[in-house]
């Protein structure tokens, strides 16, 4: 009994001395804030975007406001996307060519009657015929609010689906090759709006 009584009174002594070294949370000092981290540019973004999608990029043909990309879809196709960044009009433009041409057509107008009827039928974006009377397709979107990944793959994928499903029908009133697509000479820099001409 007297061990218990000698020994409670240090235990009590000893627990008092630890609690007393512990610094108190209102005295210790505040944690360092992390670094922010570094801003990716608008290349930087889309090229993980891409990635994360499984495409391509062209890094030859690539800019600090323009991404080429290669989509190969499930059915083995192939899709040129042009991401485009117009600081200027503040748009993020997406651009897919290699339908054509209507210069040479006899059926100019037949052309522009079914481009403008897949307009109206599309959810997503415009086709539309450029100042060197090249078929594309676009869809643009404001950039005052950043483009979040979700929002990137569902415009992605959407464009390149329509482009695919609308490629053949557009090569045939052509009179084009429906299996092939042209090989382009140059990706078109798509940063500048053409309106279609009529």
């Amino acid at each position: 009994m007297r061990k218990l009584i000698v020994t409670l009174p240090i235990v009590m002594i000893l627990a008092g001395a630890v609690r007393a070294q512990q610094a108190d949370p209102a005295q210790a000092p505040a944690p360092k804030p992390k670094p922010p981290a570094p801003k990716l540019t608008f290349a930087d973004k889309t090229k993980l975007y891409l990635q994360k999608l499984g495409a391509s990029i062209d890094p030859s043909k690539s800019a600090a406001d323009m991404v080429v990309s290669n989509y190969s879809d499930p059915k083995g196709g192939k899709t040129t996307v042009v991401i485009t960044n117009d600081r200027r009009k503040n748009l993020v433009g997406f651009y897919i060519y290699n339908f054509g041409n209507v210069k040479n057509a006899t059926n100019k107008e037949e052309v522009f009657k079914y481009l403008l009827s897949t307009n109206d039928a599309i959810t997503l974006g415009s086709f539309f015929v450029d100042g060197e009377d090249d078929i594309g397709y676009k869809y643009l979107l404001s950039g005052a609010a950043p483009l979040t990944a979700g929002e990137f793959d569902t415009v992605y994928l959407t464009m390149a689906a329509v482009a695919r499903e609308r490629r053949g029908e557009i090569r045939q009133l052509l009179g084009l090759p429906v299996g092939r697509e042209d090989k382009p000479t140059d990706v078109k820099k798509a940063a500048e709006e053409k309106p279609p001409q009529q």
